[in-house]
Order: structure tokens, then C-alpha cells, then sequence
């Protein structure tokens, strides 16, 4: 039987998220790096928090099929290096709610992201604090990052098929509810439904602003208590084996990370649907009931 625990990534869970008073307080530290995380320039262009870098998500994922996959751990070294992160910074990112759970997964899958922070509220909640705003084209020093790849955060297709019956495992679906019961058919997906046995918790569920996080835009995440209460409404807790799924692998990424905030060591699979509806031999379920 597939062993799905991972080994412990060596940092306090609160250090994955931190907010806008605490970045104001340590914006100057030497060794912090802030990444402004969006698909277009002109979005860090009309205005950033001073001294943060502009960083394409698209850098750092693999276009093809089946979908967005993570890169060679050389490609994410080169785009960090780039971005003048060194071995020993301290990285704080924001941006949209779509794209900024795979800088994270990047950062994990090079041995970064016990150093990495998601800045809650984002933007917005720097902007509501009348904190100050930059237009400026910043510059830096290139960094350099020989980061080893740690492939035992993500799992293959195979692999979670195998594993699919282990009363351990919890299997969680990021996407919609019809998504997840294959009435929604938006995503043109060979197949509809779910894998068996995964159980549907909605990735904007874990924002304090579920329809912002839908367009983008970032709010504050939920408290611990109400994020504890939703992974364990879903079926969660200590001691069982967590993976993550979605379409592409996008809102699976962000249900990953608020599970590595929570302090649990989860798995993604990141072929997500599109890539188990293509084989037609990997089992499907439909409608409301996990099989």
C-alpha cells in the first residue's frame, strides 16, 4: 500500500500566512523578498507594494497535457534565482487567488516554502490600511537557488488509484458542486464527475470574501477555527492522509496550501481532472455522494 504521509517541512504554520502590519514592520528586513504575483504587468504596474517584484505565475508551471503541472525543479531554481531569492530569504507573495497557490506549491517543491508567507487580504487589505503604493520598475540583485526536488508533495494518477480504498485517505475536491457531481459540463471535460470516494469542499470556501476569491481578488482567509471546522465538516483529521484535486490543479493548489497552514502534510495531484477523465479506465462517480 501506497505510504501517502510526507515527511515534516520544518516551520511554524503560522508562518505561512502573515498580514499587512506585520510586512509594514518587516519590509526593510534584509533577505525578504516580496513577489506581486500576476499573469499580466500592467497589473503590478498601476501599483505594488514598494519594493516587490513582479512574478508571472505562468514561470512557473508546465502548459500541456494534461494541464498546469510543476516544472523541473532546474526551471523554478532559474525563475527564483531571477527573482533574486536566495537559499536563505524570506519570501512574502500576493496577487490573485487563482495563481498565487502555485508560486507557493513551486516554492514547496524546490524546499522553499517553510520560508514563503501568503500576504492575507492581499493587496486590498494593504490598499484599506492607506499603506504605500509604488509605480516604480523596482530592481534587485540576482539571487542564486539549487533547490532539491521534492517530488513527495505531489502524487501521479496511478499512484492515487492505488490508494483509493485505504480508509486513510481523504481525497478532496476543489471545484464547484457541479463540478463535483458532473452537472456542471463547463470545463469540457471527457468525463463528469468525481474520483471515488472524494469529498467536495469548494477551494473560495476557505476566503472571508468566497465570490472575490471566484474573480481574483483576494480577501482575508477564514480564522484557523473556521478553516479547522471546514476540513473537518469534510472528513479530515490528525492522522489520516490528505490529497487535493481540481481541474488543473489551480484550486487544488490553494486547499494544499491552507492544509500545509493548518499544519497537516498533504499531497496534490496535479493532473487533476484533466488528466482522469482522459483514462478511461481510472473510476468515476456522479452526483452528490462521495461513491
Amino acid at each position: 500500500m501506497l505510504a501517502l504521509l510526507l515527511v515534516a517541512l520544518a516551520a511554524p504554520a503560522d508562518s505561512l500566512v502573515v498580514t499587512p502590519d506585520w510586512l509594514a514592520a518587516h519590509r526593510s528586513d534584509p533577505g525578504l523578498v516580496i513577489l506581486h504575483v500576476a499573469m499580466d504587468r500592467a497589473d503590478y504596474e498601476r501599483g505594488h507594494i514598494p519594493g516587490a517584484r513582479w512574478v508571472n505565475p505562468h514561470d512557473l508551471i508546465t502548459m500541456g497535457p494534461p494541464g498546469s503541472e510543476l516544472p523541473s525543479a532546474e526551471q523554478i531554481d532559474s525563475v527564483l534565482s531571477g527573482l533574486g531569492v536566495e537559499p536563505g530569504s524570506r519570501i512574502v507573495y500576493y496577487g490573485d487567488t487563482w495563481m498565487s497557490p502555485r508560486v507557493f506549491l513551486a516554492l514547496e517543491y524546490v524546499g522553499l516554502g517553510d520560508r514563503a508567507s501568503w500576504l492575507d487580504g492581499g493587496l486590498p487589505a494593504w490598499r484599506r490600511q492607506q499603506r504605500p503604493l509604488s509605480t516604480a520598475s523596482e530592481t534587485w540583485k540576482p539571487g542564486h537557488v539549487t533547490g532539491r526536488a521534492h517530488p513527495e508533495i505531489v502524487i501521479d494518477a496511478d499512484a492515487l488509484r492505488g490508494a483509493l480504498e485505504n480508509p486513510r485517505l481523504l481525497v478532496l475536491d476543489g471545484r464547484s458542486p457541479g463540478e463535483y457531481s458532473g452537472a456542471d459540463h463547463s470545463e469540457g471535460l471527457p468525463r463528469s464527475g468525481h474520483l471515488p470516494g472524494a469529498v467536495n469542499l469548494p477551494w473560495e470556501q476557505t476566503f472571508t470574501d468566497p465570490a472575490g476569491a471566484l474573480d481574483g481578488s483576494p480577501s482575508p482567509l477564514l480564522s484557523r477555527d473556521a478553516l479547522l471546522r471546514l476540513f473537518s465538516d469534510a472528513g479530515f483529521k490528525d492522522g489520516r492522509d490528505l490529497v487535493t484535486y481540481c481541474t488543473v490543479g489551480l484550486r487544488a493548489a490553494h486547499l494544499y496550501f491552507i492544509a500545509r497552514y493548518l499544519g497537516w502534510k498533504p499531497r496534490l495531484y496535479d493532473g487533476s481532472m484533466s488528466e482522469w477523465s482522459r483514462r478511461p479506465e481510472l473510476p468515476m462517480v456522479s452526483g452528490t455522494n462521495p461513491r
